[in-house]
């Protein structure tokens, strides 16, 4: 910028001081000029008219006397003197009649020509002679112009050269603190601000400037400071972002509107199949080919998007499961910048819900399915393929005893050797489950499941039927099942369930340890079964079922030494209901307690009246299993309570399955009751799974035969010697025996050669309302009552 170019400003302003200073004296020069031809263009004339006027007075006379000699002569000394270069005379018919040339002169030179009249004055008149003409050389006048230029030009120059000097000096003087102000506002413009701004200190036009551009330097300095501290703050925000970016869980794409990809982090990288930034986005490297395409489509209509997708992590191979959002990205105008992919693994998620959703459908002892999911299997199976679908419902038999005598962990070692039996079963067409407790079940589909479900079923209770080797001990238990048969869409899942259910419950009723299949008896059975319920609900609440009681007297004396109290229900409609059909319904329904509570209390009621009358007997009531493990003892005591009857005049019967059921807690209550001072007395001994053992382990006060036995007495060497064998134990233990079901002398001669102290049965009579019992006691007054001692 301190240079002389025509491109500074000091160039520009010194042409534009000199060239009109140059045109000024151009101007000048001309107009002098042209003042000095005129001034020696009119002396030239002038030159001319005395030269003219000269010769004419001179050639007035000897043209007059036409005297050639003398004007020829006057002639040549006008071209001699060098101020005229030609001389002519002509007549006054303009003839040229005298010519004098010098030597020099050539017609094509430019020359300045003049003419005057000869006149010769003779008198007052003038006579005219003829016309003199004469040229005179331009050279004349144009060597003095000449001259006269080349010194105006030579003036001009040394004028114009000072004044450019000068000019230069003062302009050079002017632009030094203008050229130094620039430098300052070029470094300010580049954002160099070192040093200070010069001219800070004068008092004219250039401090002023420099004090503005100062102001704009201090301006440009605290501009520069806050777009410091926010290029750091947005660097350290940038950085902060893509430092979120690369740590989050989540995957980030973020591709520009021709589809390059511009970000990707690394779980982008990892998520969308080994993305990167700089390639293009390809969907179809990690999704299936109609998902791509519909993703595709979504992003080229610029629309938003989200699915699930499960693509491979290229890593481990492992399956993710992802949920992936995406959506077009526009600036403030709306204008579509690119896409933006967002992918959330719920890998760990997906697998804890599977976890749950396993762990809500699947048994956690025994890893089998559970009920929940039988039952939607079986819905699925009806609804959806409409296929044929048998139902097998199975349970162990005697396993709360295993339970009560070696403990739970025995039972759930047993329970998960029975569900790997169950599981060796399960196929794509077969489904194994347990439904809780010691309750299996297995779903077979096809057209033939009721004969595979059968083959299984007998397979699976002959495997259990034999002895178990369960933790180093051998267990023995059973198992009995139910099958039944549903086909079609329109099949109840439920219903399914009832009927194998109804079959299971008559596989146990039949003796356990078979396999019963639902048919259209067990239908009719179930339908009256409901029936039944529902007239004993009936018939609880109006006191419809009475006591009878049948005699049980001592084999030895014939004397009567006790009644069993049994429950009997003549229905208006129905008519006699056998207790065999009416008491498993109460047990089933729940009525069993207050069934039981008002056979007692009109039993308990009886035997107080009797023992009032001197009856010294005991009058027995049953107590269902259902009873035992809710406070029994309490019950009984409370209709003792209730009735005013002596303890000493009751009896309660329990059976086996109170033993097997109930294990420990049974052996509480029973002692609870002894303490009351009511003897306990086994009923249907020999019938069940228990061992004799157990009389050992609950000292019941009272053995009673089964019928079954005695039935076969007369007949069977074999069940004589069992029956001896029950009377000998029992003796051996300090327990009464009694033989049920005597109906004739043969029955009570074996009886009595078996050792069994009492017969009750047929016998000595059927079973007996209160009145005809209080009359079979005290018959007569003359007849003696006989008391057992």
């Amino acid at each position: 910028m301190g240079g002389f170019g025509i491109s500074s400003f000091r160039g520009r302003l010194l042409l534009g001081l000199l060239i009109p200073v140059l045109v000024i004296q151009a101007l000048s020069i001309a107009h002098e000029m042209l003042e000095h031809k005129e001034v020696y263009q009119q002396a030239l004339q002038e030159e001319s008219n005395l030269v003219l006027r000269f010769a004419g007075e001179a050639l007035a006379r000897p043209m007059w006397d036409y005297d050639s000699d003398q004007i020829q002569s006057i002639l040549k000394g006008i071209v001699s003197e060098g101020r005229t270069a030609q001389v002519g005379i002509f007549d006054s018919g303009d003839r040229q009649i005298y010519l004098e040339q010098a030597p020099t002169y050539s017609p094509a030179e430019g020359y300045l020509q003049a003419s005057k009249d000869i006149l010769y004055q003779v008198g007052d008149q003038q006579m005219p002679l003829g016309r003199l003409e004469i040229s005179l050389p331009a050279s004349s006048i144009t060597e003095p112009l000449r001259a006269a230029m080349q010194h105006h030009l030579m003036v001009s120059g040394f004028m114009l050269c000072l004044i450019g000097c000068v000019a230069y000096l003062v302009l050079s003087r002017l632009v030094q603190p203008m050229t130094a102000l620039t430098r300052a506002l070029v470094d300010i413009r580049h954002d160099r601000f070192e040093g200070e701004i010069p001219g800070l200190e004068r008092r004219d036009e250039f401090g002023l400037m420099a004090q503005a551009l100062n102001q704009l330097r201090q301006n440009k300095i605290e501009v520069a400071e806050l777009r410091a501290q926010s290029d750091e703050s947005t660097r350290r925000e940038h950085k902060r972002i893509m430092r979120a970016l690369q740590s989050t869980r989540d995957g980030v794409l973020l591709a520009d509107e021709t589809g390059k990809v511009v970000l990707c982090n690394p779980n982008g990288e990892a998520f969308f199949g080994d993305t990167r930034a700089g390639q293009q986005l390809n969907l179809y490297s990690w999704l299936p080919l109609d998902q791509a395409e519909q993703i595709e489509s979504n992003i080229q209509h610029q629309e938003s998007f989200a699915f699930e997708a499960s693509p491979p992590q290229a890593a481990n191979g492992q399956v993710l499961n992802l949920l992936v959002r995406g959506g077009p990205i526009r600036d403030e105008q709306g204008l579509y910048l690119g896409t933006m992919l967002l992918a959330s693994d719920h890998s760990d998620q997906a697998r804890q819900a599977e976890r749950v959703r396993f762990l809500a459908e699947h048994d956690s002892l025994t890893g089998l399915p559970n009920r929940r999911l039988m039952e939607q299997t079986l819905a699925k199976w009806l609804q959806d393929e409409g296929d044929q679908v048998s139902i097998l419902l199975a349970d162990l038999d005697h396993f709360k005893l295993i339970n009560d005598t070696l403990g739970h962990p025995a039972g759930d070692a047993l329970l998960q050797v029975v569900a790997q039996k169950f599981e060796a079963c399960a196929s794509t067409q077969v489904l194994a489950a347990r439904l809780g407790g010691d309750e299996f079940a297995i779903l077979v589909k096809g057209a033939s499941s009721l004969e595979r479900l059968t083959h299984i079923a007998k397979r699976l209770v002959t495997e259990m039927a034999l002895p178990q080797q369960v933790n180093g001990q051998v267990l023995h238990t059973g198992m009995s099942a139910g099958i039944a048969t549903l086909s079609g869409v329109q099949a109840d899942p439920s219903e399914g369930m009832r009927r194998a259910d109804l079959a299971l419950y008559e596989a146990k009723r039949a003796g356990r340890g078979t396999v019963e299949v639902f048919h259209a008896d067990l239908e009719t059975e179930i339908k009256r079964k409901t029936l039944l319920e529902r007239e004993l609900r009936l018939a609880l609440e109006e006191g419809d079922i009475r006591p009878v009681f049948q005699v049980q007297t001592d084999l030895a004396s014939g004397d009567i030494i006790g009644f069993e109290s049994l429950a009997r229900w003549h229905h208006r409609q129905l008519g006699s209901i056998s207790p065999a059909e009416f008491i498993p319904i109460a047990e089933d329904s729940g009525l069993i307690r207050e069934l039981t509570h008002q056979i007692t209390i009109r039993a308990f009621s009886t035997a107080a009246k009797w023992y009032d009358l001197g009856f010294r007997g005991r009058v027995a009531v049953n107590l269902s299993p259902k009873l035992f493990g809710a406070n029994v003892d309490e019950f009984v005591n409370d209709c003792l309570f209730e009735t005013n009857c002596p303890a000493s005049a009751v009896e309660a019967e329990i059976t086996e399955t109170v033993v097997l059921a109930s294990g420990q807690s049974a052996l509480r209550e029973i002692q609870a009751l002894q303490e009351l001072g009511i003897t306990v007395a086994l009923d249907d001994f020999g019938m069940g799974y228990s061992s004799l053992s157990y009389l050992q382990k609950f000292p019941v006060d009272k053995i009673k035969v089964d019928a079954a036995f005695v039935s076969k007495l007369p007949e069977s060497a074999e069940t004589r010697a069992i029956v001896s064998a029950i009377a000998e134990l029992g003796h051996a233990l300090g327990m009464k025996v009694t033989g049920e079901g005597a109906e004739t002398e043969d029955h009570r001669r074996e009886l009595q050669a078996c050792g069994v102290d009492y017969l009750q049965g047929y016998f000595d009579g059927p079973p007996l309302a209160e009145r005809a019992a209080t009359q079979r006691l005290f018959p007569a007054e003359d007849q003696h009552l006989k008391l057992p001692g």
